[in-house]
């Protein structure tokens, strides 16, 4: 087992060098090409686009960083503590948090909590690092329409279900079988185009194993996603 772990972990620093070494490299070059053409007086709309093309890189590594960062924090048990609180207010601030960045890109971000939930028993960071993923890439592949967060009641009554559904791009049925795998990212033009580093649905299966729950997934290409897990009310769990 121990040798098997490690395997996995040499495997896993290996890809993320090779994931690394890419952007790293054309961010260096961009640096380096800015600083000449600023000595050569070049174009306004010239360094713009070279800018642009800084940044894009800049914020992908920001972005495998904090990706990496979050996996991390699980894998040592960081927000492994288990609390109360109200899936109702959390729902809210949730809300409040990614509305803007819907409507930057024109859509429509919708809440829909049910009436009288109970508290959760669940670790909140983990959770809320879950539906930050989900939210992002609802958000992310849809290009118009709208994207809703909906928590709700379980069919039993004994667990609040989360789900996020979202018009977007949709993932085909040869995706929804890899999308939970580390740096997959679909072969869709749609996909490629806006960037990404294929962890952010691996760190969300590996979050939701955490609160002992697990990601369900509804998806038609070109006719939107929905992801949804569910988490047990506080009374349950006592």
């Amino acid at each position: 087992k121990q040798k098997t772990l490690d395997e996995e972990r040499d495997e896993f620093i290996s890809v993320v060098s090779h994931e690394l070494r890419t952007p790293v490299a054309i961010t260096d070059g961009a640096i380096s090409n800015l600083q000449m053409m600023v000595d050569k007086k070049a174009s306004p709309e010239l360094l713009s686009n070279t800018v642009d093309m800084t940044y894009k890189q800049v914020s992908f590594l920001a972005n495998m960083v904090n990706d990496l960062s979050t996996l991390s924090r699980a894998e040592r048990g960081v927000g492994d503590n288990f609390e109360e609180f109200c899936p109702k207010q959390f729902g809210e601030e949730l809300f409040l948090r990614y509305q803007k960045e819907a409507e930057k890109k024109g859509l429509d971000l919708n809440l829909d909590i049910a009436p009288d939930l109970r508290p959760i028993f669940t670790s909140k960071l983990y959770i809320e690092e879950l539906l930050q993923n989900i939210i992002t890439n609802s958000i992310k592949y849809t290009k118009t329409g709208s994207v809703n967060i909906q928590i709700s009641k379980s069919e039993d009554g004994k667990k609040a279900r989360f789900s996020i559904r979202d018009t977007g791009i949709g993932i085909s049925k040869t995706d929804q079988a890899k999308i939970y795998d580390k740096f997959y990212r679909s072969e869709d033009y749609r996909t490629r185009e806006t960037g990404g580093t294929g962890l952010g649905l691996y760190i969300s299966a590996k979050l939701a194993a955490k609160l002992g729950t697990k990601i369900e997934l509804k998806s038609r290409l070109n006719h939107g996603s929905t992801f949804s897990f569910e988490i047990p009310f506080a009374s349950t769990k006592k």
